[in-house]
């Protein structure tokens, strides 16, 4: 029995059995997984190009941070980034957020590498928003379990060198943001949202992973209002979002609801900067373990997380196969702090791995000991005590 990606009888049965499904149902997952593939690859293509953003390599820098080829190594494409080298660090914030529905993944781990690394070189105000009450919109999570993990992926993050001193790493049960919420729904409507959706909707949706529709509007609308914020309360006149090109609604949303509160009567349009900008640098993606789209958190055999256990991670990255080797080399490119001389050497060793594949098991064995590095940072930071939902709710104090 072969499939349309050319699997034996086999390799069928090994992943049916890492998955404990039938040899059908496996097959049947690789169909949708090759659907999602090539849907996610010419959808993100074409939204490079109707949106006209402009793609890396580049010679842009940001307030210096790129002269070094790290926005050329780290990003895919970026939007609108040009206008903030003429605006003062002062008045420029960074903005992203992570969702605390699991344990993080190679793929959240490379983002939050991404943003602390652009903190610590333009030294701009960076936000990060662990985004709890968003993820109950959007995820089938209990919501006990969505706060533990907030405090949880705070104390990793800051951990990993966040500079408290200039930043902010918060949840969404911030009195500023549900203040900002308000004036950036009374922009929008429903079909700017049922229009502009996450290019892997449809496969989140089939994996019924996803809240209903009004739900997860509102999820949406909690993050550009994330974006807005710093516009609004702290007086910017520039963010710039760190984000994967697959949630480029995100900042684009955002910027319609600005433009839109530039214009606003009964005070809407006095609470923003006239000449205020929202722009955009989509990250590269790491693959998802054979046959996903990418790693996602929601999907556990799609990824490498900090959460499996050392033989889990073992098994993935030392014995991860040849169809995943490439991936084990973007993780360490983009889910890594290490020096540009050694990711030299570590794609040197992927290049020559059919020549000399010790010299690549050696480099992989490296990044799992990096990685269960990192996985203890993760257990360090965990909860222990008790979740009292109705004190985290009412009583908590940022």
């Amino acid at each position: 029995m072969k499939t349309n990606l050319n699997l034996s009888n086999d390799e069928l049965k090994e992943i049916a059995e890492k998955q404990n499904k039938s040899i059908e149902e496996v097959a049947n997952d690789l169909k949708h997984a090759l659907k999602d593939l090539e849907y996610s690859n010419n959808k993100l293509g074409k939204i490079i190009e109707d949106f006209k953003y402009v793609k890396f390599p580049n010679n842009i820098q940001l307030h210096g941070y790129g002269k070094h080829n790290e926005l050329n190594s780290k990003y895919l494409c970026y939007d609108n980034l040009e206008i903030f080298n003429k605006i003062p660090t002062t008045e420029l914030a960074i903005v992203t957020g992570f969702g605390p529905t699991n344990s993080p993944t190679a793929g959240t781990l490379s983002s939050i590498f991404r943003v602390l690394e652009l903190q610590k070189q333009t030294g701009i105000y960076t936000h990060i928003i662990i985004s709890e009450l968003s993820a109950l919109n959007s995820r089938q999570k209990p919501l006990n379990e969505l706060i533990r993990n907030s405090y949880q992926f705070i104390s990793f993050i800051k951990k990993l060198g966040f500079n408290e001193k200039n930043g902010e790493i918060r949840t969404h049960n911030f009195h500023d943001h549900s203040r900002v919420f308000s004036l950036v729904s009374s922009v929008l409507s429903t079909e700017d949202l049922l229009e502009n959706r996450e290019v892997t909707n449809d496969m989140y949706k089939r994996l019924q992973l996803l809240g209903n529709d009004f739900s997860k509007m509102v999820s949406r609308t909690y993050t550009m209002t994330d974006i807005i914020l710093p516009i609004v309360r702290d007086k910017k006149r520039g963010v710039i979002v760190p984000v994967g090109l697959e949630e480029h609604h995100h900042p684009y949303l955002a910027r319609i609801a600005l433009n839109r509160m530039k214009v606003k009567s009964g005070g809407v349009d006095s609470l923003v900067h006239q000449d205020a900008e929202i722009g955009a640098l989509y990250g590269k993606l790491i693959g998802g373990l054979f046959p996903y789209v990418k790693m996602s958190k929601s999907i556990p055999d799609s990824s490498i997380n900090v959460g499996d256990s050392e033989e889990e991670l073992h098994r993935k990255i030392i014995d991860c196969g040849k169809r995943n080797e490439e991936v084990i080399l973007q993780m360490m490119i983009l889910a890594s702090n290490w020096s540009p001389d050694k990711l030299i050497e570590a794609k040197s060793a992927f290049e020559n791995l059919e020549q000399n594949y010790e010299d690549w098991t050696k480099i992989k064995y490296e990044y799992l000991k990096f990685f269960i590095e990192i996985k203890t940072l993760w257990e360090e930071s965990k909860y222990e005590k008790d979740i009292d939902t109705y004190n985290e709710l009412f009583l908590y104090k940022n």
